[in-house]
């Protein structure tokens, strides 16, 4: 027979003892944190979590290691958008409260993504030496010349006709002036070919010093002093700007015409054509365009095999393009746009680019100036930094600078080094890459 009794009491026991026991057990360990606080347990993200670790056999946080790519965000994150040219935000400005590990970030020289690539192009002591403080200007086309072992590279500047070289004779190397005859203005992008530097130029003004000057490509006799201008016009048009260059094994110059010579106040005249990439034969001088779907086409370098073209789009950097404007405000930025690496294939005749894909998005800046390594390591200035990528545009390490880095070239016998200039800066990256043997 069923008894409501045996079940109250079954009840009282069962509703009790938990009760008595978390008591008991509560009492018995007085060092407990309190169940309840108004704080409540700092969050700290699990060690297989944390985004930023140290690296073995590197010092700490010289080179960091970002687990995973950094693609899981332990709590709260955020980025804040600073869309101002020269001074945007950056990956290390993320704010990522409940991850610790993060703030090394700040600290760090070099930040490897891929651990076995990256060890690989580091070395074993690799470093980021600050060789020399410059003007407030954007400092553009670095090019070794191994003739003399200098290092040419331009200030953009309004009416500033030198080119300023690096002498690497010297220890430490110094830095001087060199005019060519006549001058180059406002140099963006540029490659040495035997005895002759091949320039890429945006400045424009009809009489600066006596003399003309139209966006053009140049060559300078590094022996004699002496420039010859190659192409300055498509067909009666001036170009707009064209920013950088590279050369195909059959002595075609590939190039690029943005729009960021009257924006660097540096020329004077409006676009009159629309932005595009082109291939030059500087023996026939015959021009024809290649590729006009890019916004702001920039950056452009060769694989080491010569049948990929790398180029950058960097229309993240707004230019006033209207003629009737009569002070052109500096370039502007919105994040929002372009600022992609592209890949494309060329044609079997080496004249045209085909399979064109989207490879890496700059995850600060805009990818600028762009070279490749020895190895088919894409390497290119964006930002805060450098980025090494592998051909298929994964990110393997950045090198973070202390100036917002523009362009870069390979240094010494070997292309052993990578120089970096940019705003008021110049640096110089110690590692294990190689750059092309240039003669």
């Amino acid at each position: 027979m069923f008894s409501w009794d045996c079940c109250l009491l079954l009840l009282v026991l069962t509703t009790t003892l938990p009760l008595i026991k978390f008591s008991l057990a509560f009492e018995n360990a007085p060092h407990q944190a309190p169940l309840h606080t108004n704080e409540g347990p700092p969050k700290v993200p699990p060690i297989d979590r944390a985004i930023a670790t140290a690296c073995n056999d590197y010092a700490f946080p010289h080179v960091l290691c970002v687990r995973r790519y950094g693609a899981f965000i332990y709590g709260e994150f955020e980025r804040k958008v600073r869309n101002v040219i020269g001074d945007t935000d950056t990956y290390k400005s993320t704010s990522m409260p409940e991850d610790p590990s993060f703030k090394y970030v700040a600290n760090a020289t070099f930040l490897i993504f891929d651990e076995e690539r990256g060890r690989e192009i580091l070395g074993k002591t690799p470093a980021l030496e600050f060789m020399f403080s410059l003007e407030d200007d954007a400092h553009e086309a670095p090019v070794y010349v191994p003739l003399t072992n200098e290092l040419y590279f331009s200030r953009l500047h309004y009416h500033f006709l030198p080119q300023l070289v690096v002498n690497l004779n010297n220890d430490p190397p110094t830095l001087s002036e060199k005019t060519a005859d006549p001058p180059i203005y406002a140099a963006t992008g540029a490659r040495y070919r035997g005895g002759l530097i091949y320039y890429a130029t945006i400045g424009g003004h009809e009489a600066l010093w006596n003399y003309s000057f139209h966006p053009s490509i140049a060559t300078l006799n590094v022996t004699s002093g002496k420039s010859e201008t190659l192409l300055n016009n498509y067909y009666g048009y001036y170009f707009n700007g064209i920013d950088d260059l590279d050369i195909d094994n059959a002595g075609h110059i590939w190039f690029t015409d943005d729009n960021y010579g009257r924006p660097c106040h540096v020329n004077t005249e409006a676009p009159q054509i629309n932005t595009a990439v082109y291939r030059f034969d500087p023996v026939s001088g015959f021009v024809t365009i290649v590729e006009d779907s890019l916004h702001e086409p920039n950056g452009i370098a060769f694989s080491p095999d010569g049948k990929t073209l790398y180029l950058t789009d960097t229309s993240a950097g707004v230019a006033v393009i209207d003629p009737d404007t009569d002070h052109v405000p500096d370039i502007g930025y919105n994040e929002t746009k372009k600022r992609t690496v592209y890949a494309y294939d060329l044609n079997e005749a080496r004249t045209a680019l085909i399979n064109r894909r989207s490879i890496y998005l700059a995850i600060d800046y805009v990818p600028d100036g762009i070279k490749v390594s020895r190895e088919g390591y894409i390497i290119t200035a964006t930002g805060h930094g450098v980025d090494v990528l592998t051909p298929d545009g994964i990110l393997v390490l950045r090198v973070q600078t202390n100036f917002t880095a523009i362009n870069i070239a390979w240094t010494g016998e070997w292309s052993e080094d990578l120089w970096v200039v940019g705003h008021s800066g110049a640096a110089r990256i110690k590692w294990d890459l190689r750059g092309p043997i240039i003669l």
